[in-house]
C-alpha cells in the first residue's frame, strides 16, 4: 500500500468536508477508468496502462494524473508493468486518457503490441511520484528492482524516458547500478528536489538517490546538490550518484542500521521536509528518519508496540501499522492500523522541532449490534434451545471480561487500505475494502470525529460507489478532488451537493421536502437528484452455510436540481409504494439520502441518514 507515499509529495491537499458539502464519486465517463480485462465498474471508461493499478500521483499544476501498476510474477516472464497518463479537467476533475507506457508495449494482453509505448525496467511497477517542479516523473518497480525517470512536458503531460537505476542491471541493460533492492515499491521526492527515497519492504530498507557535482565522498563549499533527475540522463550528465541506504539490519554492512524497519512499506514526508516517516508492520512501528547534510537518511526515532529500551518509545495504541499520512500543519501523523481483523486509525502527536511522535488518540471499528436469533423454530429440540442459551450467556460473559476500548468506535471502518488528510486540515479520509469513512479533525488535538461513512453491507452507512479494495490515493491541488486506485481501476471523487435535512415529514400521498446545499469550493453548479435508499439483509437460517444476502433498494427520488456554488434549495422527493407502506406500518422510517450528481455536476455524496415521519392527513 503506497497511499501515503503519493500524498506526501502533494501536501495532502484533499478536500475539506463539512456538514454543508458532500463528497463522493464523480459521475459520467470522466469519473473512472478501468483496464481491459480488469473487471471494475461497468460504468467506467475502458483504458490502457491500468493493469493491477496500485499507485497514483497528480502533477503539481493539476493538469495530469499518473497511475502505475502491474504484475510481479515468480519470474521475469510472468511479470509486467504499466503507467497510464491521464489528462485532468481542472474545473470538473474529470479524467481522460492521453497515453500509456508499459514494459513490453502491450496493454497486458499477450500480442497486443502498440497499445502503449514500450519502456524497460517497469516490471511490477508499484510506486509513482512527480517532482515538486512538475518536470519529472519517477516510477519504482519491485520485480525490476528499479527506479525509472521520465521528463514531463507540462503542456501535454507526455513523458520521455530519461534513464533508470537498478539493483543488479544485466549486461546491456539500460540502467546504471545502485543500492536498490528486490521488492522496491514506493518512491518519494524530497522537498528540495535533490533526492529520491525508495522503500523496499522485503528487505526492510529505504534507499536514497542523490545527485551532486562531486563524488559521494566529496564535501565542502564546492559540492553542489543537483536535481535528482540529473543522475538518470543518458549518457550521464556531469552529476555523481550518491546512493546511501538505511535498513533493518544494515544489509550486512551495505547500509546504515535502522532499528524496527521490518516490512517498511509506506513513506510520508513532513510538510517542512525535515523528516520522513515510515510505517513498518513487521516491526509494529512507525520510524522517524532525517537526512544529514549530504542527504543520507538516519533513523532518529521511532514509536513501537512494546518497545525495549533504546531508540524507540512505546506506543500503547498501535497494533500493526500499515500506512500513514501527515496533517498539513505538521502537528499529527495518522496511522492506518488493524486489530482483530478490523480497521483502526491511530492519532499521533508530532513534535515540531524534533519530529518525534507520541500517542494522542484513536478510532476503531464499531461492531454491529448482535441480532438475536428467533427462537420460534418448531424443529429445535429443548436440548438445542438450552445449548443456544448457554452459548449466548458465554458470549455475554466474554464481552464483559474484555478490557475497555480506549478508542472512539465508529461504523464503517472495516479496514484502512489508504488514508489522507484534507489540504485545510479539517478532514481525514480512510478507504478500505468496500468501505470509506470521513472524519472531521480537531486542529488543536488532532482528534477525529466521524462525519459520514459508506459501506456495501452496513445499514449504518450510506451506499458505496464501485470501490473494491482501494490501494492508494492522491489529491489534486486546490483540494476539490481526490483520485483513488485499486483493482485495475482509477476513480475520481470530489466535493458535491449534500442533503442537510436529518428529519423530514412525509405526507400520505408520498412526498417529502429535503434541503440540499452546494459547497462554495466548487467551480461548477451542483446538478443532480436526491435518491432515498434502504439496506435489506436476508439472513440465512440457523446452521446454514450460506452468507447473508444484502441489497439496497430505492425508496424514492427527487426532481433534478441545479444549485450555484454556495447556494441551497429545497427539493421534493416522491416516495415509492414500498416506502409509503413502510411508513403506514411504522410511522417512522430510517433511510439514506444520497445525492446522485450529473456528469460535471460535482461528486455524488456518500449521503446521510434521514428519518421520515408520517404526518397526519
Amino acid at each position: 500500500m503506497i497511499a501515503s507515499v503519493t500524498l506526501a509529495s502533494l501536501a495532502l491537499a484533499l478536500p475539506g468536508t463539512s456538514s454543508a458539502s458532500g463528497f463522493g464519486a464523480l459521475s459520467g465517463p470522466g469519473g473512472c477508468l478501468v483496464g481491459r480485462g480488469e473487471g471494475g465498474s461497468s460504468s467506467c471508461t475502458v483504458g490502457n496502462g491500468l493493469v493491477g493499478a496500485n499507485s497514483v500521483a497528480v502533477s503539481p499544476d493539476g493538469a495530469n494524473v499518473y497511475v502505475v501498476g502491474g504484475r510481479a510474477g515468480n519470474n521475469v516472464s510472468m511479470s509486467f508493468g504499466n503507467l497510464a497518463i491521464l489528462k485532468r479537467d481542472q474545473t470538473t476533475g474529470a479524467i481522460t486518457q492521453v497515453g500509456c507506457v508499459s514494459s513490453d508495449g502491450t496493454d497486458g494482453r499477450e500480442g497486443a503490441t502498440g497499445a502503449c509505448a514500450p519502456s524497460p525496467s517497469l516490471l511490477g511497477a508499484d510506486g509513482v511520484a512527480v517532482s515538486p517542479d512538475g518536470l519529472s516523473v519517477y516510477v519504482s518497480s519491485k520485480s525490476s528492482a528499479s527506479v525509472v525517470a521520465f521528463s514531463r512536458d507540462p503542456a501535454t503531460g507526455a513523458l520521455t524516458r530519461l534513464g533508470c537505476v537498478q539493483a543488479t542491471p544485466r549486461p546491456g541493460a539500460p540502467c546504471r547500478a545502485g543500492n536498490l533492492f528486490s521488492g522496491s515499491r514506493g518512491v518519494v521526492v524530497s522537498a528540495d528536489n535533490t533526492a529520491l527515497y525508495v522503500v523496499a519492504p522485503l528487505e526492510g530498507a529505504v534507499s536514497t538517490l542523490i545527485g551532486s557535482t562531486a563524488p559521494a565522498s566529496g564535501s565542502g563549499p564546492n559540492v553542489q546538490r543537483l536535481p535528482v533527475s540529473s543522475i538518470f540522463s543518458t549518457p550521464p550528465a556531469p552529476a555523481f550518484l550518491s546512493n546511501p541506504c538505511v535498513a533493518v539490519n544494515g544489509m550486512d554492512g551495505v547500509c546504515t542500521v535502522g532499528p524496527a524497519m521490518r516490512g517498511i512499506a509506506t513513506l510520508a514526508l513532513s510538510p517542512d521536509g525535515r523528516q520522513l516517516y515510515g510505517a513498518s508492520p513487521g516491526s509494529s512501528a512507525v520510524g522517524v528518519f532525517a537526512p544529514n547534510a549530504e542527504g543520507a537518511l538516519a533513523e532518529t526515532g521511532c514509536l513501537k508496540v512494546e518497545a525495549p529500551p533504546g531508540l524507540c518509545a512505546t506506543s500503547h495504541l498501535m497494533h500493526s501499522p500499515s500506512n500513514l499520512a501527515i496533517s498539513p500543519d505538521g502537528r499529527n501523523v495518522y496511522v492506518g492500523d488493524s486489530i482483530d481483523g478490523n480497521g483502526r486509525i491511530d492519532v499521533l502527536a508530532r513534535d515540531a522541532s524534533s519530529g518525534q511522535l507520541a500517542d494522542a488518540s484513536c478510532v476503531d471499528f464499531l461492531e454491529k449490534p448482535r441480532q438475536e436469533e428467533a427462537s420460534e423454530n418448531p424443529e429445535e429440540s429443548a436440548e438445542e434451545k438450552l445449548e443456544r442459551e448457554r452459548e449466548r450467556a458465554k458470549e455475554r460473559e466474554e464481552r464483559e471480561k474484555e478490557p475497555p476500548d480506549v478508542c472512539e468506535r465508529v461504523p464503517g471502518l472495516y479496514s484502512v487500505g489508504a488514508i489522507g488528510v484534507s489540504g485545510d486540515g479539517s478532514s481525514v479520509y480512510a478507504f478500505g475494502q468496500n468501505s470509506a469513512v470521513v472524519f472531521s479533525r480537531d486542529p488543536a488535538t488532532g482528534k477525529l470525529t466521524e462525519s459520514s461513512c459508506a459501506a456495501h453491507e452496513d445499514d449504518r452507512c450510506a451506499s458505496l460507489p464501485s470501490l473494491a479494495g482501494v490501494e492508494a490515493l492522491a489529491a489534486a491541488p486546490g483540494g476539490r478532488q481526490v483520485y483513488v486506485v485499486g483493482s485495475g481501476e482509477v476513480a475520481a471523487l470530489g466535493l458535491g451537493a449534500a442533503v442537510t435535512t436529518a428529519r423530514a415529514a412525509a405526507t400520505r400521498t408520498g412526498s417529502a421536502m429535503v434541503r440540499v446545499v452546494c459547497p462554495t469550493g466548487l467551480r461548477v453548479f451542483c446538478r443532480g437528484h436526491v435518491e432515498l435508499t434502504r439496506l435489506l439483509v436476508h439472513r440465512p437460517r440457523r446452521h446454514s452455510h450460506r452468507r447473508a444476502g444484502v441489497r439496497r433498494i430505492a425508496l424514492g427520488a427527487s426532481v433534478r436540481f441545479s444549485i450555484r456554488p454556495g447556494g441551497r434549495t429545497v427539493v421534493r422527493v416522491r416516495l415509492s409504494g414500498s416506502a409509503r407502506r413502510l411508513l403506514r406500518a411504522h410511522r417512522h422510517v430510517r433511510l439514506a439520502a444520497v445525492v446522485r450528481s450529473d456528469a460535471s455536476g460535482g461528486g455524488s455524496g456518500y449521503g446521510r441518514h434521514l428519518i421520515l415521519t408520517l404526518v397526519p392527513s
